[in-house]
């Protein structure tokens, strides 16, 4: 047997890296965040920067090494020093192959979740459900293809790195690994398309997304992409009192 990168011994959930796509269905949604939001949500070693957040789904094919999954990310800009990218504060997936991964290599911090998301004709719809709750809902329509400058806000914007925090405790419940991660996720798109949607976020006490994101009406981006999780590496180690 290979020698395993992952639990458990006998059937690892991941192999080594970049994890490959081909075909990803993507849709991607900008929204302004609640005004002290972001501050009130970020760990320690990270900054708020300049512009929109972004809501995106996606539906992975499956490949080799996973089953079909779809996920839900929010995404926040930041600063880690001077470098710029993305926080995930809430991600959520329908698979344990896709949670795995997520958090044990790079500190997405995954949950599993009810993700739907697809395309009738122009209409796109989407819906994130936990426990029974709808914690997340998109309703758009599509009017065309992508310009090749489309509007923005600045920021570091849809391709800037993601930037985590990843936690893991040791055995005895105590902080074991600390740090701030840094991947640049790779997106190839194939197709680009332009619309408009409307977000609405639902209270909850266990995935308080609500408190971050506003109901709001804006632009969506609809793609399909070949995307890739190449190795990362840690960008910070978070010092003790850096947490104080």
């Amino acid at each position: 047997m290979t020698q395993p990168i992952s639990m458990p011994w006998s059937s690892p959930m991941f192999g080594e890296l970049p994890h490959r796509w081909q075909g990803v269905r993507m849709a991607v949604f900008p929204f302004t965040p609640r005004p002290g939001a972001v501050e009130r949500i970020l760990p320690p070693g990270m900054e708020p920067a300049e512009g929109p957040g972004m809501i995106t789904l996606l539906s992975y094919p499956e490949t080799e090494f996973q089953h079909p999954f779809n996920e839900a990310v929010v995404l926040v800009p930041v600063r880690v020093d001077e470098t710029a990218g993305n926080y995930v504060p809430y991600i959520y997936v329908t698979t344990d192959e896709a949670l795995i991964p997520g958090r044990e290599i790079a500190g997405f911090p995954k949950k599993l979740a009810d993700v739907e998301w697809g395309r009738d004709g122009d209409r796109v719809h989407g819906t994130v459900t936990r426990w029974g709750r709808k914690i997340l809902s998109v309703e758009g329509r599509v009017q065309g293809p992508l310009p090749e400058a489309p509007p923005g806000e600045g920021g570091p914007g849809p391709g800037a790195p993601a930037l985590n925090y990843k936690l893991v405790p040791g055995p005895a419940g105590e902080i074991e690994i600390e740090e701030i991660t840094k991947v640049q996720l790779e997106i190839v798109p194939r197709e680009q398309e332009i619309g408009q949607a409307q977000i609405r976020s639902e209270p909850s006490d266990l995935d308080p997304i609500a408190d971050l994101v506003p109901e709001a009406e804006g632009a969506m981006i609809v793609m399909l992409s070949d995307n890739t999780i190449p190795a990362g590496e840690v960008l910070k180690q978070i010092k003790r009192q850096e947490r104080i």
